[in-house]
């Protein structure tokens, strides 16, 4: 038979759990020949156990490595009536094994267990959980992810726990733990822009939270008013005590001493904020920055503190714009810009038409912080126009305005801050007629502005001015207008409920133009309608305005398809239909509505030329309304693509002759590969250029007399044909290329 060694007894005699002949315990275990009973034992921390020895020479070696504590009974050998060979305090919790290490007695089965059991830190963070003692308190955000990374308990059989293991809330190391209330923490996926799972992921969240939590116990007794408390973080928290109450940093202490076994924990009503660490989204570091507040507000009237607040970096869960990287002037920059500029004052410059392009001329949806910046780099902005970027021995520029201000970070993107403003080139206030002003309306009950609709202005074909109206208040901007020019309101539907519309006056207070509408939550609606072919310098349509409204049964919005009117050989309207602003293929307008649109037309015959939709073609028309509001053209078959309608009728017309009193023509019409101009002298030196519908020239020639055309190239369409010949007028004709 095998007795302990020295070894053995050397153990026992230093081992920290108290050990006693006496056999008064919390619980017992009795030994008998290869066998502990019970073998499995739960305890809490403080409790005794006795071993008593009733057959058989045995010892108690809970030595193992794996034991928080280890403890070691000396050898005994038992009676029937029972020897005590001793008790052991377990002070310590978690799991003991224990065995009798005499010979074979371990492998014939004689070992036992033992987990003392305690109330941890974990335990009462599960407490705010579903039926838990505390969940009145509300801090269940909190708690999980609490246990969620620092819980060796909770995070058992995680492959990626992320718990970093200087801080278990299940050990035996004593931590204090300010945890804030759930409203703290929904403040807090407010400001991040993010749903509890993102924001629980996001990379920075176990510093945060290390931020929380200081080494030791830290009862509300031990609190004093100026005491610093060193996180696990590595960073100070300040207490602060007052009539109040008691504030850690800016946090107020709502709930004091919920004790564990190993710490304790304290609510809190705010979440503390690790000093240098990234501002939210880059909205918020604007926001938060005392010399941005005019930048602050020029995004606020653009609509564009919710694009800034995007997570595309922390939240894969749906589509963010973003990142950014936002040059922001400051106030003294917007200031002399202002002056620079010839405005009264910032709140005029605030107020103007140029904003929205000032202000995204700022905007790069990309991240560049200033290491990633080099010389002669070209960003791309927000609205599509070059950043262009300097980098020298004195610093940073982007489009000449120098960074002041480099890498104030956010979790979204960088904000760099300006010491000017990025030069811009205003247009000039008139044309040749002066200027119009367009004035926005919209109903307050509704919401502020318009929400996502737009009114897109064009002087012949080419984009002028393109604005939304964002605040109840009174909004309008000016335009310069040009003789001889068409000028084209286009307005985009953006899906928002309310009532709202669009003035056009002219220079002498004259309106020119009024459109309203209104959308109610069934989707029912009458959106305010584009007009197209408005004439600057008082000069009125001879026959006035025709309506056109789109018909689709398809509810996709004439996608990729547009219709071009002409009055006689002009061009008065080009109607291109709403962009895929979602990207989900089908066109962004109002399902169950029609889209209506006026237009300017001159006397005489009237052709509109169909580029019919690029999807459901078949289930898309249109019907033609002349200014007395009678239809003369209806094409809303659901059988075939809508066709192209030539030669109606709009208004009384006289035909125009050849100024030397011959009657010019173009056979055949419609053309196939070669082509004829009647009428012409023999010996008239003559030249044409042809143009497609989108006005782009696609053929010249020059002959004498009635020499062929040659158009085999053309592809089909309704084309533009003008012809000039020495000594008398250009001639205009139209044909169809079939």
């Amino acid at each position: 038979m095998l007795r302990c060694t020295a070894l053995c007894l050397a153990l026992a005699a230093l081992l920290p759990l108290s050990t006693s002949a006496q056999c008064e315990a919390t619980s017992t275990v009795y030994l008998t020949d290869y066998l502990f009973t019970p073998d499995f034992l739960t305890v809490n921390v403080g409790d005794t156990v006795a071993f008593v020895n009733a057959d058989g020479i045995h010892n108690v070696d809970g030595t193992a490595a794996t034991n928080p504590v280890p403890f070691f009974l000396d050898e005994v050998e038992g009676d029937i009536e029972g020897v005590c060979m001793g008790t052991v305090v377990f002070d310590t919790p978690g799991t003991y094994t224990y065995e009798s290490s005499i010979g074979v007695q371990p492998e014939l089965g004689m070992t036992g267990t033992i987990v003392v059991d305690a109330v941890t830190l974990t335990d009462r963070l599960f407490e705010f959980w579903g039926g838990g003692e505390l969940e009145a308190l509300d801090a269940f955000l909190s708690s999980y992810v609490f246990t969620a990374y620092f819980s060796s308990s909770f995070l058992q059989g995680s492959e990626n726990p992320g718990w970093l293991g200087d801080v278990d809330l299940d050990g035996n190391e004593p931590f204090t733990v300010f945890v804030p209330v759930d409203d703290a923490v929904g403040e807090l996926m407010e400001l991040m822009n993010l749903g509890q799972f993102d924001l629980a992921a996001f990379y920075d969240m176990p510093a945060a939270l290390r931020y929380h939590i200081v080494p030791g116990v830290v009862l509300a007794s031990d609190l004093e008013d100026g005491m610093v408390l060193p996180t696990v973080e590595g960073q100070n928290l300040s207490i602060t005590l007052t009539d109040g109450g008691a504030f850690v940093n800016d946090a107020q202490i709502l709930t004091t001493d919920l004790t564990a076994f190993n710490g304790v924990l304290h609510l809190i009503d705010k979440i503390l904020a690790p000093p240098g660490y990234p501002s939210a989204t880059t909205w918020d570091a604007i926001v938060q920055s005392p010399d941005h507040t005019i930048f602050e507000q020029a995004l606020l009237n653009e609509g564009l503190d919710e694009a800034l607040r995007g997570q595309p970096i922390l939240n894969d869960n749906e589509p963010a714009e973003g990142p950014f990287t936002v040059f922001a002037p400051t106030d003294d920059a917007f200031i002399a810009f202002a002056e620079e500029n010839g405005f009264a004052s910032v709140e005029a410059l605030l107020s103007s038409q140029f904003m929205d392009d000032i202000v995204s001329t700022h905007l790069v949806e990309a991240e560049y912080a200033s290491g990633d910046l080099f010389n002669g780099q070209t960003l791309i902005s927000y609205n599509n126009t070059p950043v262009n970027i300097a980098v020298n021995a004195e610093g940073i520029a982007a489009n000449t305005a120098a960074v002041s201000t480099p890498d104030i970070l956010a979790y979204n993107g960088v904000v760099h801050s300006l010491g000017e403003v990025m030069p811009f080139a205003f247009p000039p206030a008139e044309g040749t007629c002066g200027s119009w002003t367009v004035n926005l309306f919209s109903d307050a009950d509704w919401g502020p502005g318009w929400g996502g609709s737009i009114l897109s202005v064009f002087a012949d074909g080419n984009l002028i001015a393109s604005e939304t109206k964002t605040t109840n208040g009174p909004e309008s901007f000016s335009i310069p207008v040009d003789e001889n020019t068409r000028v084209d309101f286009v307005f985009v539907f953006g899906g928002e409920t309310g009532a709202y519309g669009y003035d056009v006056v002219d220079g002498s207070g004259d309106l020119l133009f009024s459109s309203a509408g209104s959308v109610n939550f069934n989707g029912l609606t009458t959106p305010p309608r584009s007009v197209y072919g408005l004439k600057p310098c008082g000069e009125a349509p001879s026959c006035g305005f025709v309506e056109i409204a789109f018909t689709d049964q398809s509810q996709d919005g004439w996608f990729g398809g547009n219709l071009a009117v002409y009055s006689g050989p002009e061009l008065e309207a080009n109607v291109f239909f709403n962009p895929d602003f979602d990207g989900d293929g089908f066109a962004d307008y109002l399902p169950f509505s029609e889209r209506r649109v006026l237009v300017a037309v001159e006397e005489g015959e009237v052709n509109f030329v169909v580029n019919p939709p690029g999807a459901f073609a078949e289930l898309c028309g249109y019907v033609v309304r002349d200014p007395e509001g009678n239809v003369v053209v209806d094409e809303t078959s659901t059988t075939e693509a809508p066709p192209s309608t030539y030669g109606v009728e709009i208004c009384a017309t006289s035909s125009v002759d050849d100024a030397e009193g011959g009657s010019l023509n173009l056979f055949p019409n419609p053309v196939g590969d070669l082509a004829q101009i009647t009428g012409l002298h023999p010996t008239d030196n003559w030249e044409i250029e042809v143009r497609s519908i989108d006005g782009k020239v696609v053929h010249r020639q020059r002959g004498t007399g009635p020499t062929a055309l040659h158009l085999a190239h053309l592809q089909a369409g309704f084309y533009t044909l003008r012809l000039s010949r020495p000594n008398a007028l250009d001639a205009t004709l139209q044909f169809i290329k079939g």
